[in-house]
């Protein structure tokens, strides 16, 4: 178990000193970080509440298998990269393969993980047929000076015996950067259905910490009596 750094609770002297431990560089864990998003979250000891999900749903009208990438990273189609693969989108993606976004639509999704490198933490699988779950989901970081290195996870080995639904999986042992030089690729079966949930981390998110520092140094500025021009 880990330890309650934050003594069960936060408040202004705990904050004040942790984020003094973070200045003098030690005991880092996030929180007073302007550069980072926790969602619902204030650290990265409750990552995995920050609450920041998407879920694409995905239905393959054809009779063969598709490939598609659910997160393309800056990669256009038609690069090797993407293994043949379609890039999600909202709408029809291809021929029988349509897609939606919940809670938004899913170029903003993509546009956002481009610009604000996320930790992506779990994948939720909800599939109309257990086949669905036997079709691997590819984590690819491309390197321009060293290649590019797969992660491959297989939903259905994530079964355990007493399941009540067979048909849904979620794989927890995610560690993944979601980013402009990281791809995420699955392939949806013929006549499958199924929904699947990326749940997020931590964002490295520039524009908010952008708006923090600025923020900071307004109020720093002020408490020193300066003033703006």
């Amino acid at each position: 178990m880990g330890q309650d750094i934050l003594g069960g609770r936060v408040n202004r002297n705990n904050v004040q000193r942790i984020v003094k431990q973070k200045a003098e560089g030690s005991h880092y864990i996030g929180v007073g970080d302007n550069l980072l998003d926790f969602g619902a979250a204030q650290s990265f000891l409750k990552e995995d509440n920050c609450g920041k999900i998407f879920s694409f749903n995905i239905v393959n009208s054809g009779s063969s298998a598709i490939k598609v990438a659910l997160a393309p990273g800056n990669f256009a189609t038609g690069s090797s990269y993407l293994d043949s693969s379609n890039i999600i989108a909202e709408g029809t993606v291809a021929t029988d393969l349509t897609c939606s976004g919940t809670p938004e639509k899913i170029d903003a999704l993509l546009a956002y993980v481009k610009a604000n490198p996320s930790r992506l933490r779990a994948i939720k699988i909800k599939a109309d047929n257990e086949s669905q779950l036997d079709l691997p989901i590819i984590y690819r970081n491309v390197n321009p000076f060293k290649g590019y290195a797969d992660e491959k996870r297989i939903p259905a080995q994530y079964q355990r015996s007493g399941d009540n639904n067979t048909k849904v999986i979620e794989l927890t042992d995610i560690d993944w950067i979601l980013g402009a030089d990281n791809i995420l690729m699955t392939t949806i079966g013929a006549g499958r259905s199924v929904v699947i949930s990326l749940i997020f981390g931590a964002s490295l998110d520039t524009e908010k910490g952008l708006q923090k520092k600025a923020a900071e140094a307004m109020a720093n500025a002020a408490a020193l009596g300066f003033t703006t021009m």
